[in-house]
């Protein structure tokens, strides 16, 4: 009996500590744990919308870790393949809002910085492999994502990227521009935001950074552009993909939600993505945009990702 595939989330899984007010860090008064870490938040958001998913990360042994674990369990993540860690606590973020929607971080390194490439696997069911750049910061955890590409390229399978750059958890900016454009190169498509295409190309004109940072090995590129929806890039098509208007209160997440929109597309059309027609990928990427807007129209991230009864609606209103 042939063995259902999988898509397989690879990187950091966290506790966000949200900020229970708008504001600087500094000035906030109180904070509610939730789930997080961008590639775990993408694993629980394709569970909701009906694909089989793994996650591969660390954790520390602990109560968070556990809270994590359990978590992912609900929502129906393969959780087979985690780790954990007796010498490290699991890893926290502290997350508020500020004034103007964007959030402000400070990460309290733990578990998932501490993963070594001998520890990590990769199912050898599996369809993508998605991955970002966060666990990329430390040594370990860059080497570790080097072994899981090498897996991936070994077995053929589609490597999903998002760098989702966390500018201040890496000491060297150049450095962080490095790793992410060499990693670029190895994958199969890439997801970026606007404000991250302009961090690595230093181009203002979109049409001038997706030029500079569009490579051969990519089949789709994305670039995310918020409240006005997205850009994609094929070798055989491109194109815009507007957004519905939502009542945002909380961007948490929307980026992950995005992320499970469009492997979710990918896993469903079954087909290479060099033959997947304008036509698809426009109606799937109107999906995805909506996937991300429900996403910004409640507070926190998983709790807020759509489900597939969400997905059957705008299968009948399209």
């Amino acid at each position: 009996m042939k063995q259902k595939t999988t898509i397989t989330c690879f990187g950091e899984v966290l506790i966000d500590m949200i900020a229970t007010e708008a504001g600087k860090l500094s000035e906030v008064k109180g904070f509610l744990k939730k789930f997080g870490g961008a590639p775990a938040n993408t694993a629980v958001g394709l569970a909701k919308l009906g694909v089989p998913v793994t996650f591969i990360g660390k954790v520390g042994n602990d109560a968070f870790g556990n809270f994590l674990i359990q978590k992912m369990k609900k929502y129906g993540v393969d959780v087979s393949e985690m780790l954990k860690s007796d010498q490290h606590f699991t890893t926290l973020a502290f997350v508020s809002l500020l004034k103007n929607g964007k959030p402000d971080f400070i990460f309290v390194k733990g578990a998932h910085d501490t993963i070594r490439p001998e520890e990590v696997t990769l199912p050898n069911n599996s369809k993508i492999l998605h991955i970002c750049s966060v666990i990329q910061a430390s040594e370990s955890g860059y080497q570790a994502t080097k072994q899981i590409l090498a897996l991936a390229h070994r077995n053929k399978t589609l490597i999903s990227y998002d760098p989702n750059i966390r500018i201040n958890l890496w000491k060297d900016q150049s450095k962080l521009k490095k790793v992410v454009l060499q990693t670029i190169k190895k994958v199969d498509i890439l997801k970026l935001s606007d404000e991250e295409l302009f961090f690595l190309t230093g181009k203002k004109k979109l049409e001038q950074g997706i030029a500079q940072i569009n490579s051969s090995n990519l089949k789709i590129l994305f670039v995310s552009l918020g409240s006005r929806g997205c850009y994609y890039k094929t070798k055989n098509h491109s194109g815009y993909v507007k957004s519905k208007k939502v009542r945002s209160i909380d961007t948490t997440g929307a980026g992950d939600a995005f992320n499970a929109g469009y492997i979710k597309m990918l896993y469903s059309l079954n087909k290479p993505i060099d033959t997947i027609t304008r036509q698809e990928m426009m109606d799937w990427l109107v999906k995805a945009n909506s996937i991300a807007a429900e996403t910004t129209t409640k507070r926190g991230a998983i709790e807020a990702f759509p489900n597939t009864k969400f997905l059957n609606q705008l299968y009948e209103k399209n």
